[in-house]
Order: C-alpha cells, then sequence, then structure tokens
C-alpha cells in the first residue's frame, strides 16, 4: 500500500479525537431523513448540500494508504475547483472535502450493513473524518474546543467494478445545519517522487517521500537561514507545525554557494531535521556532530541536502525553486489564514508622554518618520518595563504578563480578557542599532494575527 502523506495522517489522527469529543459532549439525538423520503434532485451527479444549497462537486479522487500505526485507510478527498486530478493537489485547494475510513470498517459496512456507517458509533482508532476547509458557509470547527459539530451523521458506500467508490452522506449539526453529500470518487495510486524536487527522510520503519511544499530564505546580519517546509504553510511563522529542514550559515549571504560537511566544516553552522508529528529530531552544529555524517550544498540557490544522519534518521531534501520571505503577517480566521502581506517598514518608538513603546509595522517600504506611519498594518503597544526588562533579551512580554499591553490590527484595539482577544504575545529574539528580529501574535475568538520580520528598523526617542 502506497503511504499517505504525513500531512494527511496528521489531519485524520487530530480530526478523528475532536470527532469523537464531540460524540461524548453531545447527548441529544438529531434523526436522519425517513428512508422513504424522496432525495431532493440539486441537477448535480456529485455535490455537497448545506441547509437545502448545493456546490457542485467537480474533482474528487480517492486514496488507499498504509499509515503504519493507524492501519489501512481509504481517504477521499473532494473539491469544487475544475480539473484538479491529484489526491494532494486537492487538499492543496483553499475548499475541499476530506473524508477517511479504515479498512475494517468501510468492509464490514459494505458486506454487512448495505454499505451504511453511523459515524457516531465508530470506535476513535477508525478514523471517520469529514472536513471542510473554506466550501461556502459550512464550517464544522468549533473555534472555542477545537471540535466537530457533528451531532449525528450516516455514510452510505459502495465500492464499484472499476477502481470507484460512491458514497452519500447525511450530517446534522449541533446548530441544526443540514449537510448532505454525493460523490462517485476514481481510484488514484500515488506514484514515487521523481522530480528534481523533494522531502525525503526514513526514521526506523518511517518513510517520507514528499514533494516539497515551501521554502524560506533569510537573510541576517550574521548569516543567512534557508528553512524547506514538507507542507505547503502560508506564512513563516508557522515552519515548525510542519516537517522541515532549517539550515542556519554564518558569515553568509544569499547571494553565496557554500558546502557543508557537517563532519569537517570549520565555520559556525546549525542544521535542524524535525517532522513534529512523528517525532524525527535530529540536530547538526559546529559544536555537535558526533557520529552525525551528511553535505548540505547550496549553489546557485538549489539547496541540497544528502544523507544527513544521525542513529536511524536519514534526510535527502532537494529544492530548487523560488524561496520566499520569511518577512510575513497573516490573519487568522479559525483554522483558515489569509490576508497575508509582507511587512516593509517597522519603527520603533519611545513614548515618554504615555511611559511606553510602540512598535509600528507597514506594509510600504522606506516609512522611516511617525508622521509617515499614518495607516500602520499592526502596531503593538507595552509598557517600558516590558521593553527595558524582557523584550530586548529576547523574551516574550504578554498581555498576561503586562495587561496594559494592546495591539492594534487594522481599525480594531486588543487588550487580553477584553471582548474577543484571548492573548497576545511579543518577542525581540535577535537585535542591533540598525537590524531587529520581531515575533508578534495575537488570538482572539473569531482570529488573530502571527507576523514575523527580520530587517533593518527605525528607533525614535523623544
Amino acid at each position: 500500500m502506497k503511504k499517505l502523506y504525513l500531512s494527511l495522517i496528521a489531519i485524520v489522527a487530530c480530526c478523528t479525537t475532536m470527532l469523537f469529543i464531540s460524540c461524548e459532549n453531545n447527548t441529544h439525538s438529531v434523526e436522519t431523513p425517513d428512508e422513504n423520503t424522496e432525495t431532493p434532485d440539486y441537477g448535480f451527479d456529485n455535490y455537497i448540500a448545506f441547509n437545502g444549497e448545493a456546490t457542485e462537486l467537480k474533482s474528487m479522487c480517492y486514496i488507499v494508504n498504509d499509515t503504519g500505526d493507524m492501519g489501512i485507510q481509504y481517504a477521499m478527498a473532494m473539491t469544487n475547483a475544475e480539473g484538479v486530478t491529484r489526491f494532494d493537489d486537492i487538499i492543496e485547494e483553499d475548499e475541499y472535502l476530506f473524508l477517511s475510513l479504515d479498512q475494517q470498517t468501510l468492509m464490514s459496512a459494505i458486506n454487512d450493513n448495505e454499505g451504511k456507517v453511523d459515524v457516531m458509533t465508530i470506535a476513535p482508532e477508525n478514523v471517520v473524518y469529514m472536513f471542510v476547509a473554506k466550501m461556502g458557509e459550512m464550517d464544522f470547527i468549533d473555534n472555542t474546543y477545537n471540535r466537530l459539530h457533528i451531532t449525528k451523521g450516516e455514510l452510505t458506500l459502495n465500492m464499484g467494478q472499476e477502481e470507484v467508490i460512491s458514497v452519500s452522506a447525511y450530517f446534522e449539526t449541533v446548530n441544526n445545519d443540514k449537510i448532505e453529500l454525493a460523490a462517485t470518487l476514481p481510484y488514484y495510486e500515488e506514484e514515487p517522487i521523481v522530480t528534481d524536487t523533494f522531502f525525503r527522510y526514513t526514521w526506523g520503519d518511517i518513510s517520507v517521500d514528499s514533494h516539497v511544499g515551501s521554502a524560506y530564505a533569510e537573510e541576517r546580519a550574521e548569516g543567512v537561514i534557508y528553512t524547506i517546509c514538507k507542507d505547503a504553510i502560508k506564512t513563516y511563522v508557522y515552519y515548525e507545525d510542519t516537517p522541515f529542514l532549517k539550515v542556519e550559515v554564518a558569515g553568509k549571504t544569499l547571494n553565496d554557494n557554500f558546502t557543508i560537511d557537517v563532519a569537517t566544516y570549520e565555520g559556525e553552522f546549525s542544521i535542524w531535521a524535525c517532522d513534529p508529528i512523528k517525532g524525527m529530531d535530529l540536530r547538526v552544529s559546529n559544536d555537535n556532530r558526533t557520529n552525525r555524517t551528511g553535505v548540505i550544498e547550496v549553489k546557485g540557490g538549489v539547496l541540497s541536502c544528502t544523507n544527513l544522519c544521525y542513529n536511524d534518521v536519514t534526510v535527502n531534501i532537494n529544492f530548487n525553486e523560488t524561496y520566499r520571505s520569511v518577512n510575513e503577517c497573516v490573519e487568522i480566521v479559525y483554522d483558515e489564514r489569509t490576508e497575508l502581506f509582507t511587512p516593509r517598514s517597522v519603527i520603533l518608538y519611545n513614548n515618554p508622554a504615555e511611559d511606553s513603546y510602540q512598535i509600528y509595522v507597514s506594509r510600504e517600504a522606506n516609512i522611516t518618520t511617525l508622521q509617515g506611519m499614518r495607516n500602520p498594518d499592526l502596531v503593538v503597544t507595552y509598557p517600558k518595563e516590558g521593553w527595558e526588562k524582557w523584550l530586548m533579551n529576547g523574551n516574550f512580554v504578554s498581555g498576561s504578563s503586562y495587561p496594559d499591553m494592546s495591539i492594534k490590527l487594522g481599525r480594531a484595539t486588543y487588550v487580553k480578557g477584553e471582548g474577543e482577544c484571548i492573548g497576545m504575545n511579543c518577542q525581540i529574539p535577535a537585535y542591533d542599532p540598525s537590524w531587529i528580529c520581531l515575533n508578534i501574535n495575537l488570538y482572539t475568538e473569531k482570529g488573530g494575527a502571527a507576523l514575523y520580520y527580520s530587517g533593518t528598523f527605525t528607533l525614535i526617542e523623544e
């Protein structure tokens, strides 16, 4: 059986947990439609309907995966985008549906129960999950408890003779929303990755063979940092949520070519290969290289990691596409990440009148005065004690420690514990008179913001 990419395994595992938390917490029942009720004709063979309003599903497929500890899974992906043929490409879309069943549950339903599965009675280890990213108004995720809203549901599945699965489903939610699904999905067999851009590693009996989803390059005063991510993350702030390779090299610029044999390289370097989902963690540096081997090479912008090894971990990565800027901010709505912008101007203002500091951030370039910073995208205000005691030492300053701290995002101002604001923090991990690194996070009931900036800034003191 083919391996399902770990990002999908993580989604399935996480969301299975969410589904069964919801099952345990909801005691009322919602009846599924009477079997004699005539099925509405929405005019589409493949569709998702929300409270009677149908959206045609135009691309869909399923794969059979040996997920190791989770067993054989039948994973189905559907989207309203047209012409998407690969499973991974479907789940890369902004709008998609995802359904997963373990093999025993699926076969037992087909052989013993006319294909019917009551999703509320499946054991947690037998994954049944339906995920809606941004399909119209539908959203099954409870942002407060981060669990599914489904209170009742039934699937009916049929295996075709030509490697197809037909699925129909009916769900109701705690909000009494009604969701119907009908689709016929062809089988997609994952082919081995044969591209010159790849993310591969083995760790014991775990094997990952994937495309590179995103890559970031950062030039700092002391050197360069390359970060290669297996999954497509929308901003650098979240790189530690996905399997990644991070390479830091002192004394280099983004225009320099270099080769690091980790066993013999004499300069200062740090390499970190990690899969936070599975727990693989390999770190190598100029003062931590015992029994570690491998070569990192950057040539003409192409980064290759060849046989980076320690114990039973071996990492091979090649990336020859375009690197993205680390300086990106994203406004978060539930689990969707949108409103991406790149900070290009930063001002630190010592405000003597209010005994506070402000950090002004704008997507416009070359702003060096307060007058020019009339319409900032984000403003952080915090007491000077926070700046002097913690922030400039690279520590996080939070709204929990400093209740007077606030973040202005767009037209709204947030203070922890007021309104929908859950919390916030700010960090300056590195700083010198002309260059700064910023890490700012805001969390609200409806979303928030995450910002990472590395570059020049202006300090204004009065």
